[in-house]
């Protein structure tokens, strides 16, 4: 029996699927001579453990704070839910811009990312694993090349990957098909 597939997919703009492919094409024809940019993010302390950040030329301004258990308000993600999360948000923008460039179908896509970190000093992670869940229709490999390259052009992936181990779970429709 064939499991009636969601009605619910993940979608993208005309606008983002337009600039998205223009881009996508530029920074292939030209990589080799693109120079490093920079992201500046200033950070203003606040009352216990609680800071804000915001991005130079942004007028989004974010919080981070501790929970109340660890004497925190509550008020906003802790610095190290940030810093994994932020695996998460950098792959799901490189998924995105490959299934837009490829015109894939995914019908949703979910992480969840663990650090293992240790208490001795250096304090560090010393271990991140990550689990991605697709549900599509496309096929096995073309899951595990999009997964693939998604990781391999992610900023945070690659920079942990140079201070710990990373490993990432591919899973298709409720199936493993991939580990890397």
């Amino acid at each position: 029996m064939r499991k009636e597939r969601s009605k619910i997919m993940v979608r993208f703009s005309e606008n983002a699927v337009e600039k998205t492919v223009r881009r996508m094409k530029y920074l292939t024809e030209h990589e080799k001579e693109l120079q490093p940019f920079t992201v500046t993010i200033q950070i203003a302390k606040k009352d216990d453990f609680l800071s804000s950040a915001s991005r130079t030329g942004s007028d989004l301004v974010w919080s981070s704070d501790e929970p109340k258990d660890k004497g925190g308000q509550g008020i906003g993600p802790s610095p190290l839910s940030y810093f994994l999360s932020s695996l998460g948000f950098c792959q799901s923008v490189h998924y995105a811009e490959h299934v837009m460039e490829d015109h894939l179908t995914i019908d949703s896509l979910e992480m969840k990312i663990e650090g293992s970190a240790s208490m001795q000093r250096p304090r560090r992670f010393t271990e991140v694993t990550y689990e991605v869940r697709i549900a599509s229709p496309e096929s096995e490999e073309t899951i595990k090349r999009l997964a693939r390259i998604a990781a391999e052009e992610c900023y945070v992936t690659n920079t942990l990957k140079r201070g710990c181990n990373v490993m990432g779970l591919i899973i298709l429709n409720g199936k493993r098909i991939d580990a890397h």
